[in-house]
């Protein structure tokens, strides 16, 4: 993109026809009348890079790239930088990542031309959501609730973890989802401590509960959804007073997501629940996360609070050697009044839940 004219500019590697007829025509295999329609008024073979760079670049630049870490939709910024780093202290190794290699070329290339970052410009777009993309993350928080909420109904005693996981994959596909927003967690028994467990093989334990976390990917926006049940449909007495701390909290955060108040404002309700329930030690700070075109969304929540902004509120009450934990979380778009809860299609009162616990029919 020329930032100076509005100019844009796609390349795309140049197609043999067999891998044209294989794979199916890429954008610039396609007319220029059909490139027009899909937005590109320009559109180069890769092979013209550099010698465009090499115009434009040599110049003097600036050469605006994202020099932050990459994410995807199941791994934020500071994700994929923790992930390099594990490949830096791996003894044998490649070189470099492909997205810091890229980089070191460019600057190899193009010594003349400053390298600046455009990522924190990216991410202050990202942050705030256009009514396109908000339009389609209200569809992905219903598809992805509804098949939590199926998931729940259709689960019994004796069941595997797989089986939950299965029946929901299957209703994201259904309903037209073209992806996961993460791998599923569907911890129990001794793995239900784990917070991001995702080996799912395990026969749920009788009287057992299930920490059920996973949505869906749709047209690059992601959702995040985590529901607690007991397999039985009952919580016994000790699991529903931390059930009630647990939602109660959840509740006291959501209530201060509006314009007006901050995200530490917000985290300090949910802290007063805790603390009159005794456990003020397992308070983390903000219960949450961004989401959108990455589940872990760029940018970190603090501050005030935005219109536009879409977050998660995940608190967390466990006591592992007793096998509790609870984690109730939805995501929530902010908007100029109440906050709107994405994926309330799914139910998350106490005996709603109990309800909604197997109650499908075989």
């Amino acid at each position: 993109m020329n930032a100076k004219n509005s100019q844009t500019f796609l390349f795309e590697p140049q197609q043999s026809s067999r891998k044209k007829r294989v794979y199916g025509p890429n954008v610039l295999s396609l007319s220029p009348e059909e490139q027009r329609n899909l937005g590109f008024a320009m559109v180069l073979s890769l092979s013209d890079l550099d010698s465009f760079l090499a115009y434009f670049a040599g110049e003097g630049g600036p050469l605006w790239l994202r020099m932050g870490f990459p994410d995807k939709a199941d791994r934020a910024r500071s994700e994929t930088g923790g992930d390099h780093a594990d490949e830096y202290s791996a003894p044998y190794h490649p070189g470099l990542p492909f997205d810091r290699n890229l980089i070191e070329q460019l600057r190899a290339r193009y010594p003349a031309a400053a390298q600046r970052d455009v990522t924190p410009f990216l991410d202050a777009m990202r942050n705030i959501k256009t009514p396109q993309e908000i339009e389609v993350l209200r569809r992905n928080g219903k598809m992805s609730a509804e098949a939590t909420r199926d998931a729940i109904a259709h689960a019994r005693p004796g069941m595997y973890e797989y089986q939950l996981e299965a029946r929901a994959r299957f209703d994201f596909a259904n309903a037209g989802a073209q992806g996961l927003a993460y791998l599923a967690i569907v911890s129990s028994g001794a793995s239900l401590n784990t917070w991001h467990y995702f080996n799912n093989r395990k026969q749920i334990p009788a009287n057992g509960l299930v920490v059920f976390d996973y949505a869906a990917d749709l047209d690059h926006e992601t959702m995040d959804i985590t529901r607690t049940f007991n397999i039985s449909g009952k919580f016994p007495p000790e699991q529903a007073k931390w059930y009630a701390v647990d939602l109660e909290a959840q509740k006291a955060v959501i209530d201060l997501l509006r314009p007006g108040h901050t995200y530490e404002e917000a985290a300090q309700a949910g802290m007063e629940v805790y603390k009159r329930a005794g456990v003020e030690n397992q308070w983390r700070g903000f219960p949450g996360h961004f989401v959108g075109m990455a589940t872990h969304d760029v940018m970190r929540v603090s501050g005030p609070v935005k219109a536009g902004q879409v977050v998660t509120v995940e608190p967390i009450v466990e006591f592992p050697d007793k096998q509790i934990h609870f984690r109730v979380e939805d995501t929530v778009l902010i908007t100029d009044g109440a906050p709107e809860i994405l994926s309330s299609a799914v139910p998350k009162e106490m005996r709603e839940v109990e309800a909604l616990v197997g109650s499908s029919k075989p």
